[in-house]
């Protein structure tokens, strides 16, 4: 891509330098044409550094604003390459704006690279303050002038490679974390059945000391075992969770039931913990998705919705369409610790583990809200959070509805 754009750069500045600019309508009609060949975002700015053409990933991108281009880094370089002419190629981070924070959410399956925002939900029924995400960008930029007055701008966006190593890392990181003290235990058993061997008989009471610490070390296994265990089952939901949902008349699911499902599920639970469970959907409402995956989801914000609540206090899920109608908004409503700010923008992020952890959350493992994150993703859809400490969290989540006719199970339409 990058020897493309160089290239591209290249060609028009030759032209430039040629004098073939003496018809300015042809020019701009075959840089146009040009440009629009490129699968990068590009954006042209004339001697007044106002934008003449812009991609629309360009202000998805963070580049341009209100027809301006808005990191000053690139205009500093277009001030560049107008007094000495060339290219010039360089590396950039960028944020995606907050308006563009939802459409972006719903593309990506794989990153946490988000920072929070308070912004309005438009699809919020009630129009709470909603979180929303502003995504970090990777780029690739490439400027050349295209005659003594227009420069373009030319952005390959590398994102998806650098999120992909960045979480790959991240997540070798975290599962060898997760592994280590397991097998730390399984060393000291080990070690502690060797020594076993070499006791002498005679001495009972080496010998009952002994066997108590094999004991104790035993346990700890037995404990680890499950908790890799757990571990195992949330990676296989993880990994699920990444596989697109595509629109089709055998998905069609009925969020009533969905929930239904989930509260039954979660029933034992909450009566032990002494916790009331209650749920109302106020309208039919059909989405598209994997029931399983959907249902998990669910269960996962109930269980710890249930987990962070006082014993007497009710757990709520309440379903309704947002008010355009292209949304089911499901809420997980609780009256537990809250969640304070600052943990609010890293819960959906793999393995974290907020210090709000009571004797029934100690044994998570951090990938709950991963999870709920990804399903949501992957059935283009989001997830939010409300929460304030001492009052409770609300978490949304919202999938579209299902709309008009869709595809059969070989692509098809249905016939009228």
């Amino acid at each position: 891509m990058r020897r493309f754009m160089d290239r591209l750069c290249s060609l028009v500045g030759n032209r430039s330098k040629d004098g073939e600019q003496a018809d300015g309508g042809a020019l701009e009609g075959s840089t146009q044409a040009l440009l629009a060949l490129i699968p990068a975002a590009t954006v042209v700015v004339d001697g007044d550094d106002e934008v003449v053409r812009s991609s629309p990933d360009a202000y998805r991108l963070g580049i341009v604003s209100n027809d301006e281009i808005a990191d000053p880094k690139i205009i500093e370089a277009i001030a560049q390459v107008r007094r000495s002419g060339g290219r010039r190629t360089f590396n950039l981070t960028t944020r995606t704006p907050t308006e563009f924070a939802l459409d972006a959410a719903a593309e990506s399956r794989e990153s946490d690279d988000w920072d929070v925002d308070e912004v309005e939900d438009p699809g919020d029924a009630t129009h709470v303050q909603a979180q929303a995400v502003s995504r970090r960008n990777w780029l690739k930029v490439t400027l050349g002038r295209i005659d003594k007055s227009l420069v373009v701008v030319l952005i390959d966006d590398v994102s998806d490679s650098v999120r992909f190593v960045r979480t790959r890392d991240a997540f070798m990181t975290n599962v060898s974390e997760q592994m280590l003290k397991p097998v730390q235990a399984l060393e000291e058993l080990a070690a502690q059945l060797k020594t076993t061997s070499h006791l002498e008989e005679d001495d009972p009471d080496l010998l009952r000391s002994h066997l108590r610490s094999v004991s104790k070390d035993a346990s700890s296994v037995q404990r680890y075992s499950a908790y890799l265990g757990h571990v195992l089952k949330d990676l296989l939901l993880l990994i699920r969770a990444q596989e697109r949902i595509k629109p089709s008349r055998e998905n069609v699911l009925d969020v009533a039931e969905q929930i239904r499902t989930v509260v039954q599920d979660e029933q034992d639970g909450a009566d032990q913990d002494h916790v009331t469970l209650r749920w109302r959907c106020d309208q039919p409402l059909t989405i598209h998705g994997d029931g399983q995956q959907i249902r998990v989801a669910l269960a996962k914000l109930v269980e710890n919705a249930i987990s962070y609540s006082p014993s007497g206090s009710t757990v709520s899920l309440v379903a309704q369409a947002s008010k355009d109608g292209h949304y089911g908004i499901i809420r997980v409503v609780d009256h537990g610790q809250g969640i304070s700010k600052a943990d609010q923008g890293r819960i959906f992020e793999r393995f974290y583990r907020a210090d709000n952890q009571n004797e029934q959350t100690a044994v998570g493992i951090g990938l709950g809200l991963a999870i709920v994150k990804h399903v949501a993703l992957t059935h283009h859809g989001s997830v939010t959070v409300w929460s304030a400490p001492g009052e409770g969290s609300t978490f949304t989540l919202m999938l579209p509805l299902a709309q008009g006719p869709v595809a059969g199970p070989d692509g098809d339409n249905p016939s009228d």
